[in-house]
């Protein structure tokens, strides 16, 4: 992550958000990533999160300003994606997957960068515009959404050397092992909780009868 972003790296970072397989080859097989972006690109994506829930135009924004947490929704966008490097390496792992945790991490941070964009966009002009040119920015988000998400299919399936029906596969199982690890996780917290919570108990009750 120390290493410098060159601009060489700055080339192949446009470059793949354009032509993806050719980028995102050039990124995992000659080294011409860089960690250090894809880590600047995750910290601005949950930044432009928090500042699309509080800043959108009314006219689109359904946040309930009154109980907004903007650092919960930046931790929240943050797991997200950490959650899913993780999952989609731990599968790709078991099925002959070509990519390491740290090129997933940076095809799914570069491809953040249509998000960014969209967001920021919409943001912006949502304040400017009225209820009947709403349509106009829901469709440019669906389209960065979808870029977005043909993206990290073309970007994980160049990585891992999958076929489009091997690489849809490697995804959905993603999502899925991510749910579970999900819940693990919960599920695991909850009984912590509960533990100190019993524990504690028991320290006042023996301290009030000392």
């Amino acid at each position: 992550m120390k290493k410098p972003i060159t601009k060489e790296k700055l080339y192949w970072w446009g470059h793949a958000l354009v032509h993806p397989f050719d980028g995102f080859y050039e990124i995992r097989f000659r080294d011409q990533g860089s960690l250090l972006l894809a880590f600047l690109l995750m910290i601005v994506f949950g930044v432009m999160r928090c500042l699309s829930a509080q800043y959108t135009g009314f006219v689109m924004n359904l946040t309930n300003q009154d109980e907004l947490d903007t650092l919960s929704l930046f931790i929240s966008n943050i797991s997200v994606l950490l959650l899913f490097s993780l999952s989609n390496w731990t599968v790709t792992t078991l099925f002959n997957g070509k990519g390491k945790l740290s090129d997933i991490y940076i095809v799914i941070c570069y491809s953040l960068t249509v998000l960014i964009l969209g967001d920021a966009l919409v943001c912006f002009i949502s304040n400017f515009v009225t209820t009947e040119e709403v349509m106009i920015l829901q469709a440019v988000q669906m389209l960065c959404i979808a870029w977005f998400a043909f993206l990290i299919v073309a970007g994980l399936g160049t990585i891992h050397e999958y076929g489009l029906g091997g690489n849809l596969a490697s995804i959905v199982m993603s999502v899925a092992a991510a749910a579970i690890i999900l819940f693990i996780g919960v599920l695991l917290f909850t009984m912590l909780e509960r533990m100190v919570s019993f524990f504690t108990s028991v320290g006042q009750e023996l301290m009030r009868r000392l």
